[in-house]
């Protein structure tokens, strides 16, 4: 594998953080082995130092009696923990407490003993000669001082040793903390932090908003993440924008339908008109036939607004203030033929409200918002479109029915996009009627209650500010 100094990959470097805390975890068992394996020296060691000095004090003890009772037997004793004590001088594990010099010192004052004892040729029970005792007490007193003083080094050194095996434990515990708190932090921006930007923007979707992601990665592995999650966006704003049409045409579909049965009457009524004229424009009753000709122009221009009704409709147009009582009545009148004979649609506007917006999109509201409720009711019901003054910058629009209302669990995700309870359609109506309503600085409310109806809350600027 190609390892560079610097991987712009996450797999190498969790690689290479792997390899680093294995090493650290290998030299820290190491280095407690080591610790462990001084201190079994020390342990081993400390019983040829507990032997040494239990062995000068069995020659002081011997000496003494020797000297007292003049025996064999303790003369003996005494030449045997002599040579007892030079046998344990010349093992190694001594030359951890005791210094090369001071091994050679204790080893000559043994010589220098063992030939003054030699020296001493009284019989048992005899006096002896007191120079040369009192020469072997002194020497026999340097021997146990000696051994003493080692025996304070190995206690030292055991101390010494531990307090050390302690450092070490600690020094080697606080690498391995400081390892894995860097290993953390290092991990939480090279993994956790983007894994978090690409959390966001995916909730950031399910709320219908599809920006790109900005955040710029260093990762080889998150930079292609990025690259296809925002391929990804691109193509869902893309299908997005052509499901909103659809829908958009659904609506121009309903209003064509309404049209339809809209045009049909003054249709039928210039049709009637029209061949009465021809079969009376013979007999010379002009006043007739004016009356005739005024219906036909009547109805011919009923069927003109209508078909302005539509084209206003399906025209795109910039915001403007617009009388909202027009707009709402001219909404219903062309979805009305679509509003079945058991449900009441019933229209309460005053006079004079107006809506600064593009009003065909505010149109679109009001149909999609209609549709919904009268989807709602089954069997008789009513619908309600209620408007009022708010104040003196905002007028509130209120859509009521006495549907079947909704559970609070389906009203947290109603303005989601794709997010429907009915069998047909895209999920898309109420997504485009709440982005319709933020686009122009209003805001949208729904109170339902299951078996009671819904209740939709919509406050819209009446003017430009």
């Amino acid at each position: 594998m190609d390892m560079k100094l610097y991987p712009d990959s996450l797999r190498q470097k969790i690689l290479i953080g792997y390899i680093a805390g294995a090493m650290l975890v290998f030299a820290f068992a190491l280095l407690s082995w080591n610790n462990l394996n001084t201190q079994q020296q020390i342990v081993s060691s400390g019983e040829t130092v507990s032997s040494l000095f239990d062995t000068t004090l069995e020659i002081r003890r011997f000496e003494k009696n020797y000297f007292l009772y003049r025996t064999s037997a303790d003369y003996e004793e005494l030449r045997a923990y002599i040579d007892q004590a030079q046998e344990l001088l010349d093992k190694p594990e001594l030359s951890l407490f005791m210094t090369p010099e001071a091994i050679y010192s204790l080893k000559e004052n043994l010589r220098v003993y063992g030939v003054l004892l030699g020296e001493d040729t009284s019989g048992p029970a005899s006096m002896g000669n007191p120079t040369l005792e009192a020469m072997i007490r002194e020497k026999g007193k340097e021997i146990v001082t000696t051994g003493e003083q080692i025996s304070a080094n190995r206690v030292e050194i055991n101390r010494q040793s531990l307090d050390s095996a302690k450092r070490n434990l600690l020094t080697g515990i606080g690498l391995l903390l400081v390892a894995v708190f860097a290993g953390g932090f290092i991990f939480s921006r090279k993994a956790v932090r983007p894994l978090s930007v690409l959390e966001k923007h995916m909730v950031r979707i399910t709320a219908g908003e599809f920006s790109l992601i900005p955040y710029k990665f260093k990762d080889r592995e998150f930079v292609s993440l990025k690259a296809a999650f925002n391929k990804m966006l691109l193509e869902l704003h893309e299908r997005q924008e052509y499901l909103v049409e659809s829908e958009k045409y659904a609506a121009l579909g309903t209003l064509v339908f309404g049209v339809a049965h809209e045009l049909n009457n003054p249709l039928a009524n210039i049709s009637t008109s029209a061949q009465i004229l021809r079969e009376e424009i013979d007999e010379g009753d002009i006043k007739y036939q004016k009356e005739l000709l005024e219906q036909i122009s009547e109805e011919t221009g009923r069927a003109r607004h209508i078909v302005s009704s539509v084209l206003n409709y399906s025209r795109s147009k910039e915001r403007m203030t617009f009388q909202l009582k027009d707009a709402v009545e001219e909404t219903v009148r062309l979805i009305k033929a679509e509003v079945p004979a058991n449900i009441v649609l019933q229209i309460d506007i005053p006079e004079g409200l107006t809506v600064y917006a593009d009003r065909q999109k505010i149109q679109q509201v009001i149909i999609n918002l209609v549709k919904n409720a009268i989807d709602a009711i089954e069997g008789e019901g009513r619908v309600r479109v209620l408007a009022l003054k708010l104040d003196e910058k905002n007028v509130e629009i209120v859509i009521i029915d006495n549907g079947a209302g909704m559970e609070q669990e389906k009203l947290d995700k109603i303005f989601d996009p794709f997010f429907t309870s009915k069998k047909e359609g895209y999920g898309l109506g109420l997504f485009i009627v709440h982005n319709v309503v933020t686009e122009y600085g209003g805001t949208i409310n729904v109170d339902s209650y299951p078996g009671k109806g819904t209740t939709f809350n919509i406050v819209l600027p009446m003017k430009e500010s």
